[in-house]
């Protein structure tokens, strides 16, 4: 029986769901396996987990010019294939527990959906304990130089552009291949406009606009979602995730075109029944979206891995940027009055699209 260990990181939420993604897809297509999904982060100190995930959500937050300075600067840096020792003896300790827990469950396959976890085992691949094939997901549309892990047996990239990133960061050509960001089986697929509409009680005819903010919500939501309301006479359905500050300040709009959620399990549902999605650009929320046909409005990409997955999709015609509030009120009423621009948006979303990739990656998983 196949032994899977699937490990993301708790560093904004795509990880997670590309890692629960995967699991969902192991159940379908291999029912006899034995899966554990691990967030390798909940295995180390409170001070580390919290320095480390902290640091990107307050700078790309409060910061994000720098966050997108650190970014690029660490990417233009020849990638570390062998940490310094200082860092190696640090690891050592403070993923001691990680280490055991492997031991204990004793993969056949370990698939990571954040690089953390690959550095992490990198010395200890020769061990007996460590003979199990190891894969890592890139889980945005542009492949830095964090993701050339040659620890890694298997690399899964999104598209054929992030292959050939990380064939020059020095990555070996046969450990790497193109197949996309793993989705949750329903977004293969997802209902259509009418039947989506119906399940949730929607108007059938009317513009309907998603408006979200990740999966911590934040990010201005609720002055978005005004500004949506503003542009046009279009239903609005709002995501405000775990904030519940946010998920508050929407809910005392009380706009009767306004529909507040916090964190929902059916997205796909709600991607299939909108015309535009006003979000920003993860690689997760960027592939259910192209996922589901939908096309995006992304204002203010946040400078680095954001910033990258909202120009490959603006690029492939299947979203637009705001970079100013002006910018934004005058591409939404573009977009709510130019229906036939939306479908030309929508039928170049499902062109680069690839919901499947979770089984495209399980088909093929490297040698133990």
């Amino acid at each position: 029986m196949t032994r899977i260990l699937i490990v993301s990181a708790s560093v904004g939420s795509g990880h997670a769901r590309a890692a629960a993604g995967l699991e969902a897809w192991i159940a379908r297509e291999m029912p006899g396996a034995t899966v554990q999904h691990l967030d390798i982060l909940t295995l180390t100190s409170r001070t580390y987990r919290k320095a480390y995930t902290s640091s990107y959500i307050k700078l790309a937050d409060h910061a994000p010019e720098l966050w997108g300075y650190l970014y690029d600067r660490a990417d233009k840096q020849k990638p570390r294939f062998k940490p310094p020792r200082l860092i190696r003896a640090f690891d050592k300790l403070e993923f001691a527990k990680f280490r055991h827990v492997v031991r204990d469950f004793a993969p056949d396959q370990m698939i990571c959906t954040h690089f953390l976890p690959v550095q992490v085992l990198a010395s200890s691949r020769r061990k007996p304990w460590a003979k199990f094939g190891l894969s890592v997901v890139v889980t945005d549309y542009y492949a830095h130089g964090f993701w050339a892990q040659p620890a890694a047996d298997r690399t899964f990239l999104p598209t054929q552009e992030c292959l050939e990133e990380l064939v020059d960061k020095g990555m070996p050509r046969a450990k790497l291949l193109a197949t996309g960001i793993p989705l949750m089986p329903q977004f293969a697929a997802p209902p259509s406009r009418d039947a989506a509409r119906a399940a949730l009680n929607l108007p059938p005819g009317r513009p309907l606009v998603l408006a979200m903010g990740g999966g911590w919500g934040g990010g201005g939501l609720d002055e978005l979602a005004a500004e949506v309301l503003r542009a046009g006479d279009a239903t609005v359905l709002a995501i405000a995730g775990r904030n519940t500050r946010v998920k508050a300040a929407l809910e005392r709009m009380n706009d009767p075109r306004l529909r507040v959620f916090g964190f929902v399990d059916n997205i796909h549902e709600l991607m299939a029944a909108a015309d535009l999605c006003v979000t920003k650009s993860g690689g997760l929320t960027t592939s259910e979206c192209l996922a589901t046909g939908l096309p995006m409005l992304i204002p203010n990409a946040i400078p680095g891995q954001e910033e990258r997955n909202a120009n490959y999709v603006a690029e492939s015609g299947a979203a637009m940027q705001a970079r100013s509030p002006a910018s934004l009120r005058l591409k939404l009423a573009r977009l709510l009055s130019e229906p036939a621009l939306l479908r030309r948006m929508s039928e170049n979303a499902r062109a680069i699209a690839r919901p499947t990739a979770a089984q495209a990656i399980l088909r093929n998983l490297p040698q133990a």
